[in-house]
């Protein structure tokens, strides 16, 4: 190996290497000058060697000044071992690319652009049909370039080259008709870039897992755009300099993730009515000439990387209905022109970084704002008086405003057209929020109230009466305060009311629940983080609409309600339990895992952790068909997994592949409809994460600190740790290809790791039991620890 690189080194020189490769020469410290004859070339710059083997696996001399002709029989041909090769920014004088190249059938990798390579590209290179990247591409076209070697030459690659990830051929002379189903045969392709090809013909069909499209300066590529349907994944597409005609299919709206920059030219669109870049990865500032587009109705930037600031001018968009901006990186003071706009409707600028005063400015006519969200900004001082002339408000959220001082709710008394009023983790500084100011106010028409975290106070700290006067109440979120004394009778009589979020309080109990509490509308209920105590109320199971409930975190006793089966949705064709979420982890219940809840096909999650169930496995959940996540860890359940194969195999369906990383994800910007709302802590990959919303598609099992026995089969993720388990680990778990995680520590295991479980390459983590007898081992891509 080490001859082989040297006799590479001395084929070419570092002199004469001149026109637009002086550029990209890197002659301060060339890679070569560390390749000596008396060292390891695995220490060399640009190589790669295998850990194990030590055969030289990679060779990189991209900007390497090197300069001459490359020899037909080069020695870089006798390294067989290699799976990334990367020349690029080379001179190579216009060089043939050598047919040897098919003797380095291990490669994944060819990069031999911008080397000035000439000829007629070798038909050999599609015998390397582990390519996952071929770049051929040069800067320019000039009179010494690459070409086909035959007019089917694409349709040949597609055939051959099934496993390319990313392929540029830009300014090869292609000279050839675009396949039509190139693309979409090729289903791991990501990135395909032929810019400057001299295609013709017309434009391909994609494939929903295409990702970056460049078919640009390709004057003879005609027809039309395709269509582009909701599972694209289309983030970049590049048609300057086309013959595409036609109009632009409505189905472009289908592209959610664009990326650059915003052109300055977008002003030209003068007659532009309606203009939607959201929830893309458009960057930068906002050009100026957007507020050109005098005839605007709607304009919405959400959820992109957007920054600076907005301009005071925006009065000039005097036809704005609708403006929404919110989860960017804007800065600076929230213009007070906003509030002069007067067909203004909607404003959402939450989730930025606007800073300092948040000033209205004199309304001088009525306002027609009825939308109005300022929510996750730093802005600081107190709420405007002047927000009381909007009073055609009808949704307002000021959350995680710093008032710096108490907050006069009486601003809010003009607003009687509220529906939805957040004002969550308002930090006042000085005194609490008066929470029967803001609950004694003329707010009749209130459906959703969100206090939560505002450390708001009531007298004596106890149940605020005043919401049993809000009979179109259908959420409100109480959570994170300082709510003493038991739940009343009134809260499940409200009519509409559907969600109660009442978690981290200091609630001690329930009063009488109402004879009639089956009629309550109540399908989500969260009371965990509280002193709640004795037995679970059998009245629960008589809230027929109930299907998500919290009582985690308190002090619960006896057992868990065998009638909890009783939670029937109300159809008349269908008589199956409404529940999909329990979670009563973290108490003190006792006995049996019921029984019951096998009637309950709804059932998605289930959290029994930490606390004094004594039973076997429950097999029997086997039977639930959309149940993704169990936890039962820290309990007393025993007994033998062995002879029931239903662990390993039990499907636990979810609605989409799962997807999960190692890091603790922000899930807070998901789709809240994909949630299954509860919290709880989970062990993944060997860290505890706090999850404050459960993905639907997670799927996970979770049996360790109880005091299972008999040999381990698996599923995607899977922790038996703190067990009895004994025995080898079985080769078997190297079926569960979509396995991410997998904790088998603190058991009894014996033997080595098995070798299969290399295949698992979304394993990254995999934890052995301290101290035992396990083999230490790395294999493949997999950290064995």
């Amino acid at each position: 190996q080490r001859d082989a690189l040297l006799e590479f080194k001395s084929e070419f020189n570092d002199e004469g290497i001149q026109g637009a490769w002086t550029s990209f020469c890197v002659t301060s410290s060339p890679k070569r000058k560390s390749w000596e004859n008396n060292t390891d070339c695995c220490y060399w710059d640009g190589i790669t060697c295998d850990a194990n083997s030590g055969v030289v696996i990679g060779v990189d001399l991209s900007s390497s000044c090197l300069h001459g002709h490359f020899k037909p029989n080069s020695s870089l041909f006798r390294l067989q071992y290699l799976r990334s090769l990367n020349l690029a920014y080379n001179d190579f004088n216009a060089s043939s690319i050598p047919t040897r190249i098919n003797e380095l059938m291990g490669l994944q990798r060819l990069n031999l652009s911008y080397t000035s390579f000439s000829g007629e590209i070798p038909t050999e290179i599609l015998h390397l049909t582990k390519l996952v990247s071929l770049d051929l591409s040069s800067i320019f076209m000039y009179s010494q370039t690459l070409s086909s070697p035959g007019k089917p030459f694409l349709s040949q690659l597609a055939q051959n080259l099934t496993n390319l990830r990313q392929l540029d051929l830009s300014h090869v002379n292609l000279s050839s008709e675009m396949p039509q189903m190139m693309i979409s045969n090729l289903t791991s392709l990501r990135s395909i870039r032929l810019h400057g090809c001299n295609l013709f013909g017309r434009f391909p069909r994609l494939s929903p897992t295409i990702r970056s499209i460049d078919l640009s300066v390709n004057p003879h590529l005609e027809s039309s755009l395709p269509e582009f349907n909701g599972s694209n994944s289309l983030v970049y597409l590049d048609v300057t300099d086309t013959s595409l005609s036609g109009s632009i299919p409505d189905s472009i709206s289908n592209l959610k993730t664009l990326e650059g920059k915003i052109p300055s030219s977008i002003g030209n669109l003068s007659h532009l009515n309606i203009l939607d870049f959201g929830y893309n990865n458009l960057a930068g500032e906002i050009p100026t000439a957007l507020f050109n587009l005098t005839k605007l109705s709607s304009l919405s930037l959400a959820s992109n990387h957007f920054t600076g600031t907005l301009p005071h001018n925006i009065t000039s968009l005097s036809n704005l209905n609708i403006f929404h901006a919110a989860s960017n990186s804007f800065f600076g003071t929230v213009p007070s022109t906003f509030f002069n706009i007067p067909c203004l409707e909607s404003l959402d600028l939450g989730d930025n970084q606007f800073s300092g005063p948040l000033e209205i400015g004199n309304i001088s006519s009525m306002s027609k704002l009825q939308s109005l969200v300022l929510s996750k900004n730093n802005l600081t001082g107190p709420i405007p008086r002047s927000i009381s002339k909007l009073v055609n408000l009808v949704y307002l959220d000021l959350s995680y405003l710093n008032t710096r001082g108490p907050l006069d709710v009486g601003i809010f008394w003009h607003l009687k057209s509220l529906q939805q009023l957040t004002l969550s983790h308002i930090n006042t500084t000085i005194a609490r929020i008066d929470l029967n100011a803001v609950l004694s106010l003329p707010l009749k028409s209130l459906s959703i109230l969100d206090l939560s975290g505002s450390h708001v106070s009531v007298e004596n700290m106890m149940f605020p009466e005043f919401i049993s006067s809000l009979q179109y109440i259908s959420m409100i979120d109480l959570s994170n305060n300082s709510i003493k004394g038991q739940v009343p009778a009134w809260l499940w009589r409200l009519p509409e009311l559907h969600y109660a979020e009442l978690s981290y309080n200091a609630i001690n109990g329930f009063k009488e629940f109402p004879k009639d509490v089956s009629r309550t509308m109540m399908s989500s209920l969260f009371l965990n983080k509280n002193n709640l105590s004795r037995e679970i109320p059998r009245a629960i199971c008589d809230m027929a609409s109930l299907s998500v409930v919290d009582l985690s975190n308190n002090n619960f006793s006896g057992s868990v309600p065998q009638c909890l089966s009783n939670l029937i949705k109300r159809d008349v064709y269908l008589n199956d339990c409404n529940l999909r979420s329990l979670n009563v982890g973290h108490n003190q219940l006792a006995g049996k895992l019921p029984r019951s809840l096998s009637g309950c096909s709804s059932l998605e999650v289930l959290n029994m952790e930490h606390n004094r169930i004594n039973d076997t496995f429950p097999f029997w959940l086997g039977s639930l068909p959309e149940l993704h996540l169990l936890v039962l860890r820290s309990n007393e359940f025993h007994g033998s997994l062995q002879y029931h194969p239903n662990v390993a195999s039990h499907t636990m369906t979810s609605r989409e592949p799962y997807r999960h990383t190692s890091s603790c994800t922000d899930w807070s910007t998901w789709d809240t409809t994909t949630f299954t709302r509860t919290q709880m802590v989970l062990m993944n990959k060997g860290i505890e994460l706090n999850y404050t919303k459960i993905r639907a598609i997670l799927t996970l099992i979770d049996l360790s600190g109880n005091r299972l026995q008999g040999q381990v089969k698996a599923l995607k993720v899977l922790n038996l740790s703190s067990n009895g388990f004994v025995g080898n680990i079985p080769s078997s778990l190297a079926n569960l290809v979509q396995l991410e995680s997998l904790d088998l520590s603190r058991n009894k295991l014996s033997g080595h790791i098995p070798r299969d479980l290399a295949d698992l390459t979304s394993l990254c983590i995999i934890r052995d039991q301290r101290g035992g007898s396990l083999c230490a081992i790395r294999i493949g891509p997999i950290q064995w620890t």
